[in-house]
């Protein structure tokens, strides 16, 4: 029998555009991406200056995202078949064995973990490894057992600003960092129960314990809201605190806060019957990344 290994090359599609596809599929390309974008501005928002090393570690953040996904998707293959939204995904369709996926999720864990080891500390390596345990191990787990778990689970999406801005040589406990990750823990609970709301029907063929289940829409309205306004207030702490030094940068950041903060009013008025929980869904994650550009223009210029 062939090794695992010589059978990804043929699984991943005949051509070019047919593999990257696959394996954007199986990195959840756009998440990933985010999570390396967080992992550099980390980085930068330590060190404020690009150099190799800035791309030596988004590069593993990256890699090890992607490998987190890929592991994952092959832990959960089966509910996945179950739900429209990820039931075309690589292995639900077929379109590559478990144990090609297991494999190459080994591969890119790894290397993103060998890309962390050479750093000048052990900091980032150590993170690195919990956040594959935590996400993989006890979150993914969760999830089977309890409709919380995205409470736990929301500290993995924290950890990649960490990784970055140990491996600048920052203080693990420093005020700008705390807030930093802070911020992507709380973004987490409005960017998952959003999604969530927009694929209910998903949730409830997944055989998940899920909040449909323990809060009517209305309750889990007012609770998202209570989330969205611990965000915007989170947001607002980096120009409080001086954490913004360019001032016009600071400005048009505060500028595109208020105008997203009033789009996403203008939709939270029309009730539980009235909003477009996609909108939302969107708008929450554009407030995120205009944070994460603002932090990384900031600390280059």
């Amino acid at each position: 029998m062939r090794s695992p290994l010589l059978h990804i090359q043929a699984s991943l599609g005949a051509t070019l555009p047919e593999q990257l596809s696959l394996l954007w599929q199986l990195s959840r390309g756009r998440l990933s991406a985010m999570v390396a974008l967080s992992g550099l501005t980390g980085y930068l928002f330590a060190s404020h200056t690009w150099d190799p090393q800035a791309l030596q570690t988004g590069a593993a953040i990256l890699l090890l995202s992607a490998g987190c996904s890929t592991l994952n998707q092959w832990q959960e293959r089966e509910i996945d078949a179950r739900m429209e939204r990820t039931r075309l995904r690589p292995l639900p369709t077929g379109r590559l064995h478990p144990r090609q996926a297991l494999v190459l999720a080994l591969l890119m864990l790894t290397t993103g973990l060998l890309l962390l080891a050479p750093l000048p500390t052990w900091s980032p390596l150590l993170l690195g490894v919990f956040a594959i345990l935590w996400y993989n191990g006890v979150y993914t787990g969760l999830k089977r057992i309890t409709a919380y778990a995205v409470l736990p689970g929301a500290l993995c999406g924290a950890l990649p600003p960490l990784i970055g801005w140990c491996a600048a040589g920052g203080e693990p406990t420093a005020f700008p960092v705390v807030v930093l990750t802070g911020t992507l823990f709380l973004w987490q609970m409005p960017h998952f129960w959003l999604l969530a709301c927009c694929y209910r029907n998903d949730h409830q063929q997944s055989g998940l314990p899920n909040l449909f289940r323990r809060f009517n829409h209305r309750r889990l309205f007012r609770i998202n809201n209570c989330w969205l306004l611990a965000l915007g207030i989170s947001y607002l702490l980096f120009p409080l605190f001086g954490l913004l030094h360019n001032r016009l940068i600071g400005y048009i950041f505060l500028a595109t806060l208020t105008a997203l903060v009033l789009i996403t009013v203008t939709e939270l008025k029309k009730g539980v019957g009235g909003i477009n929980h996609g909108k939302l869904f969107g708008l929450v994650n554009l407030s995120m990344l205009t944070l994460l550009l603002t932090l990384l223009l900031d600390s280059l210029l």
